[in-house]
């Protein structure tokens, strides 16, 4: 009996080898990529979860005022960002 694979050409039978053996790969490192995505989704949560409770704890004008006072400092001591000249 004869299947569908009898009747393709030998190319063909290896692009699908290429393509079975090449799949195994891709998929592992997609699930990988994901497990990634969703550690760094769970780690911004907490980040904002964490700034949240603390503008509630310590009021969200004095975190911005402090955040204003370390921003004017850092000018001070770097007023451009690296790899930027004055000139």
């Amino acid at each position: 009996m004869n299947t569908i694979f009898d009747a393709m050409p030998v190319k063909v039978l290896e692009e699908l080898e290429r393509i079975e053996t090449t799949l195994p790969e891709l998929e592992s490192r997609a699930f990988r990529l994901l497990a990634q995505a969703q550690d760094l989704r769970s780690r911004h949560d907490e980040i904002i979860a964490s700034w949240k409770a603390k503008a509630a704890w310590e009021g969200l004008d004095n975190l911005v005022a402090e955040r204003q006072r370390l921003d004017a400092i850092a000018w001070i001591s770097e007023p451009l960002p690296r790899g930027i000249t004055s000139e």
